[in-house]
């Protein structure tokens, strides 16, 4: 996978790593989720779709986005081992929210990078890889 040097240094650094972690995914399935209204959102959605990873849009309800179309495609009656990574670059509400779901389920594993607008300030937005949880551990 291309790890786009051309975006690595518009998110600190962030999407190399999410391209290692789509990679690592079982079957080398992952799924991008994004908020192309953040400054840096449609910059990471063209980076998925380089990647050619499915890739959905937060809009205005993240756990909507959860109930209605990942968590069916996340349990799509297949093995544990199938799992796909969930990637993402979201504003660090919607990230709360959906690692708070992916958690619970119990399948995966977090990695996340935040963006501080200043010194004491809530992040700016959250770069994340929720990785499935290997056979081991």
């Amino acid at each position: 996978m291309l790890t786009g040097a051309w975006l690595a240094t518009a998110a600190g650094g962030a999407w190399p790593w999410l391209a290692q972690a789509a990679s690592c995914a079982n079957d080398a399935r992952a799924f991008a989720i994004v908020d192309s209204t953040l400054e840096c959102g449609a910059s990471f959605a063209r980076y998925a779709a380089h990647l050619r990873l499915p890739t959905f849009e937060t809009g205005d309800d993240a756990g909507a986005l959860w109930f209605t179309t990942l968590a069916p495609l996340l349990d799509d009656g297949r093995t544990p081992h199938a799992i796909p990574a969930l990637i993402g670059f979201t504003r660090a509400s919607d990230y709360f929210i959906l690692q708070r779901l992916a958690l619970r389920m119990g399948r995966f594993v977090e990695h996340s990078h935040e963006a501080r607008d200043g010194l004491h300030a809530q992040p700016a937005y959250v770069a994340f890889a929720l990785t499935p949880r290997s056979a081991r551990g």
